[in-house]
């Protein structure tokens, strides 16, 4: 089966597998792009519940040679309001899954090349900690987050990205 027919076959697949939770719940949704190592364009939905905030977020990364989709669930804590009212601390998990097109992988330091170019699976788990600002009277918010994650790309490496760092700017509506 030709490469990109694979890659038409398992984008499908993901967006199937995401397309019910989407229409879930209905709450305050957010639609934006985040920076860092897998930065992407993410949609997120907030529903209330008790003194916080939960959300499902959905983030779509893609670079030149790899494409993953995260799906995280979010708790967005208000302890931050005596600091500012629209301020809420983050945290969260979820897990991820995706492809790479490569001819070399890193692992603990060393480099491992391929004999040629070859599609690589990957799945993993992330977690998530950080702080989101949300304006007053604009319908914008934006945050300041962590994303570690480890993968197991097939056959049989493991990356461990303790600090992926990112800026995250949203559209709120």
């Amino acid at each position: 089966m030709p490469l990109t027919k694979k890659i038409r076959l398992f984008l499908a697949a993901i967006i199937m597998l995401i397309g019910n939770p989407l229409s879930a719940q209905v709450g305050e949704n957010h639609i934006g792009l985040r920076g860092g190592i897998h930065s992407g364009v993410y949609y997120q939905n907030l529903i209330t519940a008790g003194n916080a905030e939960k959300s499902f977020y959905a983030l779509l990364s893609a670079n030149k040679n790899s494409v993953r989709i995260t799906v995280m669930k979010i708790t967005y804590e208000t302890s931050l309001s005596e600091i500012a009212d629209n301020l809420f601390f983050t945290w969260g998990y979820g897990g991820h899954v995706g492809f790479m097109v490569t001819d070399h992988t890193y692992f603990l330091g060393k480099k491992y090349q391929f004999e040629y170019e070859t599609f690589r699976p990957v799945i993993g788990m992330d977690g998530w900690g950080g702080l989101e600002y949300r304006f007053i009277g604009i319908p914008m918010a934006i945050g300041l987050n962590i994303k570690p994650f480890f993968e197991i790309m097939v056959p049989g490496f493991l990356n461990i990205q303790p600090g992926d760092v990112g800026l995250s700017f949203a559209y709120r509506f």
